[in-house]
């Protein structure tokens, strides 16, 4: 069902981001502006990853979808930690 599973461990910020470091992504591939699906497993609190097949989708498209998103580069100034 799916390729190589990676356990990553990540708390949400208060807007429901989450954090992907470089080396994470290098590793699985993923880029800043990438669309990934999002679906969450039965029974647990995991989540998978994975890269759309379409990304050309509009941000339009993807909000309306509803498990989809994109990879977006935060700066750590932008980041609140309150």
């Amino acid at each position: 069902m799916y390729g190589v599973i990676m356990k990553y461990q990540v708390e949400l910020n208060r807007n429901n981001e989450i954090s992907l470091p470089d080396d994470l992504c290098r590793e699985l591939n993923f880029v800043v502006g990438d669309i990934l699906l999002c679906e969450k497993l039965d029974d647990t609190v995991a989540i998978v990853l994975s890269k759309h097949i379409n990304q050309t989708l509009s941000d339009t498209e993807i909000e309306s979808a509803g498990n989809l998103t994109r990879i977006i580069l935060i700066k750590t100034e932008d980041v609140s930690m309150e």
